[in-house]
């Protein structure tokens, strides 16, 4: 027995409607995680030493863990700069937890160790924004680039070296308390996302986090 026409078109409707409730739910979904304002949060955006860019009274922040030899966080750096751009109302917390190995962890002393000439923001950039793996070549380069002193920040190194390893110790510290198993990561206001986005991602979590 042949099915009737209008049987069809209404199994076929059927499954129109299903895919595409299927395809709202993995769009519409939540990205990050819901944490809420808890102490270790508070500690996190509490935390003195660790390099801010963006206006200090901003409503919300982006704390970001990250490490400079890692592909995905070039890539999620130039989609949050995307999503991001023009806004007032945002401001990054960057913490280097460099996971990538000896030249990673060169990469994030020296930009903490840039802070005191106030490059920071702008070595962050072009390290963020480079081809290719880090050596002492392409840090030295950064450094001149952004307008720092090279044997100034290698002094800075020497002289607070215990300050800086503490400080990338307790972002790792920090890291593992939230669960995070490799960077990127983010903890954008009270939503945490474990891994990159693009730049609709971003987005999309700035929406989750209370952002317009």
């Amino acid at each position: 027995m042949k099915p009737r026409r209008r049987d069809v078109l209404t199994f076929v409707a059927a499954l129109m409607i299903g895919g595409a409730a299927s395809m709202g739910f993995q769009y519409f979904r939540p990205l990050g995680e819901r944490l809420g304002r808890t102490p270790m949060v508070e500690d996190i955006l509490a935390d003195p030493d660790a390099p801010r860019v963006g206006p200090a009274q901003a409503p919300l922040t982006i704390v970001a863990y990250s490490d400079y030899d890692c592909p995905t966080c070039r890539l999620s750096y130039f989609a949050m700069q995307s999503a991001i751009a023009g806004r007032r109302d945002i401001r990054i917390i960057h913490k280097e937890w460099p996971t990538l190995g000896p030249n990673s962890m060169k990469a994030a002393r020296i930009a903490l160790a840039a802070g005191d000439q106030g490059i920071y923001a702008r070595l962050h950039d072009l390290l963020m924004r480079r081809d290719g793996r880090i050596d002492d070549e392409t840090l030295r380069a950064a450094v001149e680039q952004a307008g720092g002193d090279w044997e100034k920040i290698r002094a800075e190194l020497a002289a607070n070296s215990d300050r800086i390893d503490e400080q990338i110790a307790r972002n790792s510290t920090e890291a593992f308390a939230l669960g995070l198993r490799g960077t990127p990561a983010y903890l954008v206001g009270p939503v945490l996302v474990r891994g990159g986005l693009n730049e609709p991602g971003f987005r999309q979590v700035l929406r989750e986090a209370g952002a317009r």
